[in-house]
């Protein structure tokens, strides 16, 4: 998977990574087809947000297709296309806050059909 990824202050490069694991029964991996950084990302590259650590993956809003689901996820079934956008910060899941993806199982997402 191609990845977007945080070097320090503008330095970032676009590196392959391995696909992220299931980290519990309520997550879902969504294969990212069309993507887009925020205001956030932008200070992040800038160095305005010195507690994102070198390697950091960015970008945390797209569409995609669902790869794999949870045994605990009903509203979504695999290969349908959804659209994932940025987690309310109080309930920000375990997989957003560490190294593997912005993204994670408390993520506000809806089905595009």
């Amino acid at each position: 998977m191609k990845a977007l990824v945080y070097h320090g202050p503008d330095q970032r490069s676009d590196e392959e990574k391995p696909m992220p694991p299931m980290m519990d029964t309520t997550d879902a991996i969504v294969r990212i087809m069309k993507t887009t950084i925020c205001g956030t990302d932008l200070h992040i590259m800038k160095g305005d947000v010195p507690t994102v650590a070198d390697g950091r993956i960015l970008g945390h809003e797209g569409a995609g297709i669902i790869e794999q689901i949870g045994g605990n996820v009903s509203n979504f079934h695999g290969k349908a296309r959804t659209e994932k956008s940025s987690p309310p910060a109080s309930s920000a899941s375990r997989t957003i806050r560490s190294h593997w993806s912005p993204m994670g199982s408390n993520t506000t997402s809806r089905s595009l059909g």
